[in-house]
């Protein structure tokens, strides 16, 4: 079985399993509170991008086919809690890839997912940063501590579940 075989089969287990875990997790308080706090994180890593110019720089390479970041097989990274994430925050999900080497969720105007691998948000091509002084990579990189810390917590969280229930 290939690679996007086995992808496929993962993201429709996952969508299967959605609404039963979806259930499970509007009931729980501390959960709700930690997607909260997460989202509230992305936001201002999200404005960070803005600012510095660095989502339209990510957005226009991964779209223009450099394929540096966001290739093919980067959709293999995205856990399935990752998944569930994105579905409990309200993502619809891609049924189809949009760029035939690209990742299965970039989408016209960069990744469709709003809760994005770390491996994702913290890398930074060696292109990317030709364009960027230190001052602003650092400044990137430290927007997106608090990000990186709840979304470890939410993922740990949601194993947690998975396993009672699997």
């Amino acid at each position: 079985m290939k690679a996007e075989d086995l992808f496929l089969q993962g993201l429709a287990e996952v969508r299967k399993l959605f609404p039963r875990f979806q259930e499970i997790l509007e009931r729980e308080e501390r959960m709700g509170q930690l997607l909260k706090a997460l989202l509230e994180a992305i936001e201002r890593s999200d404005e960070a991008y803005q600012d510095t110019g660095a989502a339209q720089l990510c957005a226009t390479c991964a779209t223009s086919g450099r394929g540096t970041c966001c290739v093919r097989d980067m959709e293999l990274s995205v856990s399935r809690e990752l998944l569930l994430i994105n579905l409990l925050v309200g993502v619809k999900l891609p049924e189809n890839r949009a760029f035939p080497r690209g990742c299965f969720f970039l989408g016209p105007e960069g990744c469709l997912l709003k809760v994005r691998p770390l491996l994702c948000r913290n890398f930074f091509c060696p292109w990317f940063r030709q364009r960027f002084s230190p001052e602003n990579l650092a400044y990137l990189q430290e927007a997106m501590e608090e990000e990186a810390r709840l979304l470890f917590q939410a993922e740990d969280r949601l194993r947690a579940h998975l396993l009672k229930i699997l």
